[in-house]
């Protein structure tokens, strides 16, 4: 408000349910992975929430919603193992002297 941006007050309710493209019903396509079955878009539920608020709040606005920028869905694989260093090899990381340190992390 202190700039002049507006502020839009979305309900988020069934925002994870619907397709952001077509609004079509989602379906459940393994663990948090969204489908539609009329024009294939698969998303986690997440990201799906996110585009439908966007989607309804630039409605509000009076804006056309449209698909591309930051809110856009990802084209690659989502991240499901989000341990970085399972095997437990030791990690170098360079210090601000420009040495480099090795980490162990235990078993």
């Amino acid at each position: 408000m202190k700039h002049g941006a507006p502020i839009v007050i979305v309900d988020p309710r069934g925002t994870s349910s619907e397709c952001p493209q077509c609004d079509s019903k989602l379906e459940e396509n393994g663990y948090r992975i969204l489908r539609c079955p009329r024009c294939g878009f698969e998303a986690d539920r997440d990201i799906v929430g996110k585009l439908n608020i966007r989607k309804r709040a630039l409605k509000m606005l009076g804006i056309k919603p449209s698909f591309g920028g930051a809110l856009a869905p990802l084209t690659a694989p989502q991240m499901t193992d989000v341990n970085t260093n399972r095997w437990g090899e030791p990690m170098s990381r360079p210090q601000r002297g420009g040495e480099e340190v090795s980490i162990s992390y235990p078993a």
